[in-house]
């Protein structure tokens, strides 16, 4: 029988379909054939040789005269900043004294992590992986320096159907100068059960999923990987540190290391088990500003793009999900 499921960090609600579970080769229908690219694309901007085709770099690494990993301006970004940043609050303005807005203000760049077109991030050697790291580590904690900046944005779309136009490996960053509301109503909730119990409720989380081991997919030195009790999408993971810690810009140079090494490990499981698929990861943390406060904890959410959400979880935000999460860690526990 299936079963209703709370996210304990949020409050949402999700159905675990058991009846309906799924082995991995069942999402096959699903899955796009991946085109092998080469190693290098005359019409790709972000490829080595290309550089003119995109803005001067904002971050970069290098490796003698070449570059390894590049950040650049979006030039499709959908905010904004003016190269005199101001130092005053940004306005929000009403109009017909009802609609708020405010000016596009904010910052979009694109990571592009390697000037390989056919590499990926599951199978870079660690030390590139912790470039990438160490890059969103820089520029989170830059852009946070504006004081009409809100909140930094990391996040990776890998594949057409996860929002990626563009088949060279890169991430994005975009600095926005207002909150989402589920990231507000999330960091309210984490705030509420910190005042009622007295503990950070992802801490508590953590420790018995490192109890019951149930849906651990693996642990490092500083962090663990596992399958949420409620997760909204199949083979969906989380990546949390070990040790307390709100601010995703805290990172110390061993953390980075560790991450690059159960970064690259968990998305190479998901490749191997999941045929290559589709994928979103998105790091969560509270804004800089914030500071390194006791009722959060960063963490990177990971979602394999295996099913489509439909007019009940659109209505609802009551997702199905079709594999239950216990039996989606052991499978990449094996993987």
């Amino acid at each position: 029988m299936s079963e209703y499921r709370q996210n304990i960090m949020n409050g949402e609600w999700v159905i675990v379909s058991s009846e309906r579970a799924k082995r991995p080769a069942d999402y096959a229908s699903t899955a796009k054939t991946r085109i092998v690219q080469p190693e290098h694309s005359p019409d790709c901007p972000f490829c080595k040789g290309n550089e003119d085709k995109c803005s001067q770099p904002t971050y970069e690494t290098k490796n003698g005269k070449d570059w390894k990993l590049r950040i650049v301006p979006n030039r499709y970004a959908a905010v904004s900043r003016p190269e005199q940043i101001p130092d005053t609050p940004l306005p929000r303005m009403r109009v017909a004294d009802m609609h708020l807005f405010a000016p596009g203000y904010g910052a979009a760049e694109v990571v592009i992590e390697s000037p390989k077109h056919n590499d990926n991030l599951a199978f870079m050697e660690k030390s590139d992986v912790y470039e990438i790291i160490k890059s969103y580590k820089e520029r989170f904690n830059t852009l946070s320096e504006d004081p009409n900046i809100a909140m930094v944005n990391i996040f990776k779309n890998y594949g057409a159907s996860a929002g990626a136009s563009l088949e060279h490996p890169h991430s994005q960053i975009i600095a926005t100068h207002v909150l989402a509301t589920h990231i507000t109503d999330e960091l309210s909730y984490a705030r509420r059960s910190f005042n009622t119990y007295g503990t950070c409720i992802f801490c508590d989380l953590l420790r018995k999923e490192m109890d019951s081991k149930d849906r651990i997919i693996t642990i490092s030195k500083h962090f663990v990987a596992f399958c949420p009790f409620a997760s909204r999408y199949p083979y969906e993971m989380r990546i949390f540190p070990l040790k307390h810690s709100a601010l995703f810009g805290t990172i110390n140079e061993d953390e980075m290391e560790d991450l690059s090494d159960i970064l690259r490990t968990v998305l190479a499981k998901m490749f191997t088990l999941l045929n290559d698929p589709d994928y979103n990861y998105y790091v969560r943390t509270v804004p800089n500003s914030d500071g390194d406060v006791r009722y959060y904890h960063w963490h990177i959410a990971i979602t394999p793009r295996l099913t489509r959400p439909a007019g009940f979880e659109l209505g609802t935000r009551i997702y199905i999900n079709t594999t239950p999460p216990e039996l989606a860690a052991e499978q990449l526990r094996n993987a």
